[in-house]
């Protein structure tokens, strides 16, 4: 499990999730590993040339967030693994207020990605599901309570089948784009 892994594996999982948030999980990953280097020591508009030159589909807005919380990145895990341990709505909480550019869904993945199966990833294909089973959602933006609303219908589905959460919506990505990826 990650959750066992360093420092180093936990701010690749931090960079991934930054990067996937409103991309493809598969530009994202193909950009990170392009621009590795960038990533770690460019200055915001070298880290932007390089995401686009990988094509990437935001390089000026996630160099600046990733430039912004790399001095965070060496010590990530041993930021948020303490809190994540004991309350991972809390960690979730932790990550939102303190790095630029993560919301619940961003902070939920990368939860997610270190071995934490607590939280719900609430995409547009989580959204889809629910709305075929009868769960419509009206509303044009997510907001924290909207998400935690949402995120509490699936616990309530999750805790009737007496899985986690995170299997859960896992299962359900996995119905609705026949992929399983990371």
């Amino acid at each position: 499990m990650n959750n066992k892994a360093g420092n180093d594996v936990w701010a690749r999982e931090l960079l991934l999730c930054q990067l996937t948030a409103n991309s493809s999980f598969v530009s994202a990953y193909l950009s990170l590993m392009c621009s590795w280097d960038s990533l770690w020591k460019g200055e915001e508009n070298e880290v932007a040339l390089s995401l686009k030159r990988c094509g990437y589909r935001f390089p000026n807005l996630k160099a600046r967030f990733i430039t912004k919380n790399r001095h965070l990145l060496p010590h990530i895990r041993d930021m948020v693994k303490p809190i994540a341990d004991e309350d991972q709505g809390k960690a979730r909480e932790y990550i939102v207020k303190n790095f630029i550019g993560f919301g619940y869904k961003e902070a939920s993945h990368f939860l997610r990605n270190v071995g934490y199966f607590d939280l719900a990833i609430i995409d547009r294909h989580i959204l889809s599901f629910l709305k075929t089973q009868g769960l419509s959602f009206n509303f044009k933006t997510m907001t924290k309570y909207r998400y935690l609303q949402m995120e509490s219908v699936l616990r309530s589905i999750s805790n009737a089948l007496g899985i986690d959460l995170g299997i859960l919506d896992l299962f359900i990505w996995f119905e609705e784009t026949e992929t399983v990826l990371k």
